[in-house]
């Protein structure tokens, strides 16, 4: 919203038209623009706030998460690296008497093709279901403003719970197909093991070396995970941090040593400073309706 739309607005207000809900939509949702421009901010420009006082403890404790994802990010690579050699090894082991049992290679190429595909099916259901749940979230809370508003009886509310329910529906839908999938993936998993339990029969010479790769695999596999959860909490921290940087500077962008901070950045600056004027001003327009 820019000043002359609020201007109109106010003017609007004094004919009756109102439209407090779609102010406080208007704000809502251009204030997680304004938190999510800042946290953008804070990222580009954290590295140049050392000598600001107020800022000085965000700028530490970057540096050390900095420095822990650096850490971390490291022992990811090193253990994708020995997954791979495993993996490596493993296929090389496999492969090496291919004369003994063709007919079992090919089967298996097969089955990891099948796994690779519900795989892949998998990963998009939970896209596509997480994609309803927000659009779920959204409905509910517009639901509950709509509630508290007293409009339980209007048109809006009850399309409002009909989207709901067939999101929910729709969403349920999703659990059901996925379950299935999941279930798919395990017997076709239990059926790679049981042929490659047939093929290291064969592989007489190679059997203690696949039997290594398997547990260097599992544990690699283990660690990255435990690694990438690790990663994932420092680089929410960072957000965070990143944030409060981005505020400080939208708040104080009229200081000198602000400035010279966000000088490559003023246009995003620029941004988000008008996104705050807008929130103001709706904001503004909604406490106008409700006095």
């Amino acid at each position: 919203m820019t000043r002359t739309r609020f201007g109109f607005a106010v003017i609007f207000q004094s004919f009756g038209l109102l439209r407090k809900t779609k102010r406080m939509t208007d704000a809502a949702f251009e204030a997680h623009l304004m938190q999510d421009g800042e946290e953008l901010l804070g990222k580009y420009c954290w590295k140049n706030i050392e000598n600001i006082e107020e800022l000085s403890m965000e700028y530490w404790n970057i540096r050390r998460l900095e420095r822990e994802q650096k850490e971390i990010q490291e022992k990811i690579d090193d253990a994708e690296k020995i997954l791979g050699n495993a993996h490596q090894r493993r296929a090389e082991a496999a492969d090496r008497s291919k004369e003994m049992g063709q007919g079992l290679y090919e089967r298996r190429e097969e089955l990891f093709e099948t796994l690779d595909k519900l795989k892949i099916e998998r990963d998009d259901i939970k896209t596509e279901a997480q994609h309803v749940k927000r659009k779920y979230e959204a409905f509910r809370m517009k639901a509950r403003v709509l509630k508290e508003e007293g409009q339980e009886e209007t048109e809006q509310y009850r399309e409002c719970r009909e989207r709901l329910i067939k999101l929910k529906d729709t969403f349920n839908e999703f659990k059901e197909v996925l379950m299935d999938v999941e279930n798919r993936i395990d017997a076709e998993q239990g059926n790679l093991n049981e042929l490659q339990a047939r093929i290291d029969q064969k592989l007489q010479g190679t059997k203690d070396e696949t039997s290594e790769s398997y547990s260097q695999i599992s544990r690699a596999n283990k660690d990255i995970t435990k690694y990438q959860a690790e990663l994932g909490l420092l680089q929410e921290e960072d957000s965070v941090l990143c944030r409060e940087i981005g505020r400080y500077l939208n708040v104080n962008f009229k200081d000198p040593a602000c400035k010279k901070v966000y000088a490559k950045h003023s246009g995003l600056l620029e941004q988000l400073t008008l996104l705050r004027d807008s929130v103001a001003w709706n904001r503004k327009l909604v406490e106008r309706i409700t006095k």
